[in-house]
């Protein structure tokens, strides 16, 4: 079941991660080919569960065909504004794991992500954030002057009382932080 891009190698970062059987975890945009929902369920096993969180309609009925068609169990899809407080419908402290793979660079307030993070994290849970590089020159990716760096997003969520936990080693293009709450 090939999914997304092959400049990020989900697979590789969620085991570095250490994303593991019977975690539940939510990736904040999912995107239309689900490039990290798949694998992470695989990962998760039948104890564990994987949201795919999405503000377009479209990309989680792309998400749920494709869940459908592979018989997968525990994923699951949500309609959810991760920009909003409250705006992603999971419960509070019910994760271990929110991934946010290239998306930051398009979130207006940072702030109130971490917010929705912290808010259905449990308190020893963790974060991934994988964002493109501004020094990256890719055709695919977003505009140099929308992309963010780890630092910039390392002292915002800092603010609301997430810290670094490590840097990843993700490649040329991409940079990748795994953070916890305080």
């Amino acid at each position: 079941m090939s999914t997304g891009s092959v400049l990020l190698d989900s697979k590789k970062i969620l085991r570095e991660i250490g994303l593991r059987e019977g975690d539940k975890a939510a990736d904040f945009g999912a995107g239309r080919t689900g490039h990290f929902v798949f694998p992470a369920s695989q990962i998760v096993g039948e104890e564990g569960t994987v949201y795919a969180v999405d503000i377009v309609k479209d990309v989680l009925a792309m998400i749920d065909g494709r869940r459908k068609l592979f018989g997968i169990l525990n994923m699951h899809t949500v309609w959810g504004d991760f920009e909003r407080e409250g705006g992603v419908r999971i419960k509070d402290h019910t994760l271990d794991w929110v991934l946010v793979v290239n998306n930051v660079w398009c979130v207006k307030d940072v702030g109130v992500l971490a917010h929705e993070i912290k808010r259905v994290l449990k308190p020893e849970g963790k974060i991934l954030v994988v964002d493109w590089s501004r020094r990256a020159d890719s055709p695919a990716a977003p505009p140099k002057d929308k992309r963010k760096e780890a630092m910039e997003v390392e002292a915002r969520f800092l603010q609301e009382g997430i810290v670094k936990d490590r840097d990843l080693q993700v490649n040329d293009t991409h940079w990748g932080v795994v953070f916890r709450i305080a």
